[in-house]
Order: structure tokens, then C-alpha cells, then sequence
């Protein structure tokens, strides 16, 4: 059986055992990043002597979006914190599963009920779900004011501080340090992204999932400046004042963050402030792939076939053709908007009702992993591209179709309250076959580097640039040859970019 007490490089921990599961809930991974490490990157723990009890989860972040739905009262800035799942036997070098939330960087908890799964762990996986600091005091980079009160990417920092933790103990919790996927969805398929191309991060996972992530939502100088300028617009503060954001307090720094991502539409094209390039992450994804930064790391990658059904909500992405026009205007991009417009609006190309929403779509998710498939493909490493077209009945009368994040629920065992709702009126039967396809897939490939097996109806083929594989998740399995070749050959053969705001 499992041994709950386990000496890690820090200290010992101690576990408990629920329904045949080793857990053990809100192990530190870095010191807290409260007082003088507020706004600072992630700096390794302080070593404890009596044995620490980790049977509940630790400090959930402050959250940033959707408040009246997430906020909790125990959210805490002491929030460096990762839970572990494994089956309660004394197998060893188990494969290691690391889970990083989605949530737009700026909500959500590594320990959100719908988390807080042991499917992984009764599969002979270890799992892990890993905490970060979300909003300004994460992602938001303050020192192009002031770099002697602030550092940027400080959720990336806490991450990679997760993944060297995880690779120097998790041995000792019976998982293999040379055998760890990595795999997040949305924000966390963005923050997968951003691993792949950080320096540091190098040799800290073998194999990565990438579910919905946005290759195109790190900042430029540009794009950040006009963000945070925002941020200190709402607080009325010039940039030689930006040092009294250290110590402002949250509800604060939270009307600050709803003023910025309430008045994203001011820059049509411009993502909530996520990463930026710095010494962490020094070059963009694409250079970052090109040049060898994931050399070795097998990859699934894909996305949703309505995306921006979800982000039309909340005006995140255009909602006509006048807002993407001015996208393009002020990109000093309008001679490559005839053909936008003619394949959009005129044809009508792309499989949704909306051109906007299509557009929107393609220029924010599908387009990045394409190239990103592309690249890694190109240097030799295996490479497995899925589309998930399963439109739950409630969300197809609402007009919301396959869209963004509701994969989710095909990964995970529990029944999470919210995405119940969205799945009503689905047939069990539907359920538990996308469940079989997607919850498994992601096991043998975590197992074994392939994601193939007999869950599957049909061969999920490899993906390469001339026949771009597609698996399609959907009632019945299919897989495509080019699924997105129009999009792809406007975009590659007419625009030649989609990087908005460089």
C-alpha cells in the first residue's frame, strides 16, 4: 500500500486515503507570494521539520472574472499550492499527469470541484492539479513602469516552479520524473503553450496536451502597454506612480481588472493581458518551436468547432464586420482586408452561421495550432490534432453549438454543477462515448506517448503538413484529411499573418 507519509526535498507531507486513492491536498510548491514576493516571480520553499498535514486543499486564488459566480470567502494570495492523486498500492513509477487550469488567466482553481477527480489515479496514473496566481497579480506586467517593485510573468514562473518541484519529488510519491504530460485547456492550453517555448521549462515534461490554447494571446510590448495603461487610466495614476499598486488591496485591484477587460473592444483583436515576452518566454511560440525549445515533446493538440460562441458573450472577440475592419486598420493591414471580407462575409466560408464569430474563431485558436502542429510535425516529433464538433442539445438550441471549454467535461469523471446544466438533455449513452474517446485517449498517450487504443473506433493517424489528420469527436468518430484547408490558404497564401498588435 501507499505510504501517506512521504519525505519530499522540503520536508514530509502526509496523505490520507479516500475510495481506494492516495490523496494529498495543498502541498506547497513555493514560498507564499504575499508582503515583499507580491508581484514577484515564484522563489523555492523554505524546508519545514514536523510533518506537514496535507488533507485539505490549499489557499484557491483570487479570482478576477465572473465574481458573483466564483468568489469565494477563504480566496487567498497564499495560493502556491498542488494536489496530488495516485491508487493506493505500492506500484512505482507511475505516469505523472499534471493538470493546469483553464479560466482566461484570471479565474477558476486548480481545485474547483470539477478538478477534483481520481479517475486519473484508479488508471494508473498520478495526477496532479497545480495552483497559480491569476489577474494582476499573476500575468499583469507592471515593470515596463517600475522593475525594481515588479516582475512580469509571474504566473508562468509559478508553474514552471510547479513542474521542478514535481520533477525533483514526485518519485518519492511513486511517480516516474522522466514520464510527466502536461495537459491544460483554454487558459491552461495557452499556458501549455507558453511551457513548450520557455527556456526553462526545457526537460521538465515529455509530452504535452493542448486543449483550446491561443498561441497568439502572449503580448507584445505594444499590446501589454496599452493594457496596462488602462489599468492605471481606472486608477488614475501616471506611470511614475505604478509602485502604489504593491500595496493596494484586492477588491481594488479587482475594479481595475473589470474596467481593462470591460473596455477590451476600445483594440478590437487584443486578448485579456496574459504572458509576455521577457527573459522567461523570450521569443514568441512559433520562433520559440522553430528553434528546438520543445525538441522531444510529444504533442495533442485542438480545438472546438464554435469557439467564439462562448467569447461573443462578453464582446472578447469581434462582433461585426466594422470591428473587424478596425482590426485591421490598426494593424496598417487593410489591403489584405478585401480577402477577409470576400471569405467571410461574401462566401461565407468556415461551417458557422456567423462570419464574425467564424472569423473570430480562426484568428484566436484554430489558426496558432495549426501552425504550431506544423512546426513541431516539420522537426520530426509526433504530433496528434483532434476537433471536438459535439454540440450538447441545450447549447445547439441556444446557439452556442460545440463551443469553447465544453470538452472539458469529457475528460473528467465528476458532474460538475455548472457544466450538468450545459450537458442537460444530452443522452447518457453520447456522454459515455466521448468520455471513452477523449478520457482515454489522454490516458494511453499520458501511459504510453500514443493515444491510440481500443477505446477508439478507428486509427487516430498522426498529423503531418501535407495531410493535416484531423480526429473529429463528435457521436460517430471520423478522421479528415485537411479539415481547414480554405481557411489555411487564406491565411498562409493571402494575409501571410495573424498577429495582430505585434
Amino acid at each position: 500500500m501507499t505510504e501517506l507519509i512521504v519525505n519530499t526535498k522540503y520536508g514530509r507531507v502526509e496523505g490520507f486515503v479516500k475510495d481506494g486513492v492516495s490523496r494529498w491536498y495543498g502541498v506547497p510548491y513555493a514560498k507564499p507570494p504575499v508582503d515583499d514576493l507580491r508581484f514577484r516571480r515564484a522563489v523555492e520553499c523554505n524546508p519545514w521539520n514536523d510533518v506537514k498535514k496535507c488533507t485539505q486543499f490549499g489557499g484557491r486564488p483570487h479570482q478576477f472574472k465572473l465574481k458573483p459566480l466564483l468568489k469565494r470567502k477563504n480566496d487567498t494570495e497564499d495560493c502556491l499550492y498542488l494536489n496530488i492523486w495516485r491508487k493506493n498500492s505500492d506500484e512505482k513509477n507511475l505516469p505523472v499527469y499534471v493538470w493546469i487550469h483553464g479560466g482566461y488567466l484570471h479565474c477558476f482553481a486548480a481545485h474547483d470541484h470539477l478538478y477534483d477527480d481520481d479517475s486519473f489515479a484508479k488508471e494508473g496514473l498520478l495526477f496532479i492539479s497545480v495552483g497559480y496566481r491569476l489577474g494582476p497579480l499573476g500575468c499583469y506586467d507592471f515593470s515596463i513602469y517600475d522593475k525594481e517593485a515588479f516582475d512580469s510573468n509571474c504566473c508562468l514562473s509559478d508553474q514552471i516552479m510547479a513542474l521542478k518541484w514535481i520533477k525533483e519529488n514526485i518519485a518519492a510519491f511513486g511517480g516516474d520524473p522522466n514520464n510527466i504530460t502536461i495537459n491544460g485547456e483554454s487558459a491552461g492550453g495557452a499556458s501549455v503553450l507558453a511551457l513548450l517555448a520557455c527556456p526553462s521549462a526545457k526537460g521538465l515534461f515529455q509530452k504535452a496536451i493542448c486543449q483550446s490554447g491561443y498561441p497568439d494571446g502572449h503580448h507584445s510590448a505594444r499590446s501589454n502597454k496599452l493594457l496596462m495603461d488602462m489599468f492605471l487610466e481606472y486608477l488614475n495614476l501616471k506611470p511614475e506612480e505604478a509602485k502604489k499598486i504593491k500595496t493596494m488591496d484586492i477588491k481594488t485591484l479587482q475594479s481595475a481588472t473589470d474596467y481593462v477587460l470591460d473596455h477590451l473592444s476600445r483594440y478590437p483583436g487584443i486578448y485579456w493581458p496574459s504572458f509576455v515576452y521577457d527573459d522567461l518566454l523570450p521569443e514568441d511560440s512559433y520562433t520559440a518551436l522553430k528553434n528546438g525549445s520543445a525538441e522531444g515533446v510529444k504533442l495533442i493538440i485542438g480545438t472546438n468547432k464554435n469557439e467564439s460562441t462562448f467569447f461573443k458573450i462578453w464582446h472578447e472577440c469581434p462582433l461585426n464586420k466594422e470591428e473587424i475592419k478596425k482590426m485591421f486598420e490598426n494593424n496598417n493591414m487593410m489591403d489584405e482586408f478585401s480577402a477577409i471580407e470576400d471569405f467571410y462575409f461574401n462566401k461565407k466560408k468556415g461551417g458557422d452561421s456567423s462570419p464574425t464569430l467564424n472569423f473570430g474563431k480562426d484568428y484566436m485558436f484554430l489558426l496558432g495550432s495549426i501552425e504550431v502542429a506544423d512546426i513541431l510535425s516539420q522537426n520530426n516529433q509526433d504530433v496528434w490534432m483532434y476537433r471536438f464538433d459535439f454540440m450538447p442539445p441545450l447549447l445547439r438550441l441556444l446557439g452556442m453549438k460545440a463551443t469553447h471549454g465544453i470538452d472539458v467535461h469529457c475528460l473528467f469523471s465528476n458532474s460538475e454543477f455548472l457544466t450538468s446544466i450545459l450537458w442537460w438533455m444530452t443522452r447518457p449513452s453520447s456522454e459515455k462515448i466521448l468520455y471513452q474517446y477523449i478520457h482515454n485517449s489522454w490516458v494511453n498517450f499520458a501511459k504510453t506517448g500514443n493515444p491510440n487504443g481500443d477505446h477508439l473506433t478507428l486509427e487516430w493517424l498522426k498529423y503531418d503538413t501535407e495531410k493535416r489528420n484531423t480526429i473529429i469527436f463528435d457521436r460517430d468518430l471520423s478522421v479528415k484529411e485537411n479539415p481547414e484547408k480554405e481557411t489555411i490558404d487564406l491565411w498562409k497564401n493571402v494575409i501571410k499573418t495573424h498577429r495582430f498588435y505585434k
